[in-house]
């Protein structure tokens, strides 16, 4: 999913506008959104290509890449900017 954040990163500079990016989680992003009230574009995280890249990438368990991506990922609010976290549930998930 490189090409994903290259194009968002692409498109945030000839527009002149700017976001917010995680560390370590390029391959995760899936696109831009913009925040009517307040006018910015965030950057949208896929959950599961988070959760993925923790387990892959850093060696954590499922578990230890939940409790990561809750309390220092998901939980860290940056302002208008904050990325967004979205998920597509699996069928039959509640």
């Amino acid at each position: 999913m490189i090409a994903n954040v290259k194009r968002v990163k692409d498109w945030i500079d000839e527009n002149g506008e700017r976001a917010l990016f995680a560390d370590g989680l390029d391959d995760a992003v899936v696109g831009l959104t913009r925040d009517m009230k307040s006018g910015e574009y965030r950057v949208v995280y896929d959950i599961n290509r988070v959760l993925n890249l923790l387990q892959n990438d850093q060696g954590m368990s499922y578990e230890d890449a939940v409790e990561h991506l809750e309390h220092n990922i998901v939980g860290a609010h940056l302002g208008d900017l904050t990325p967004v976290w979205m998920f597509l549930p699996e069928c039959g998930e509640a």
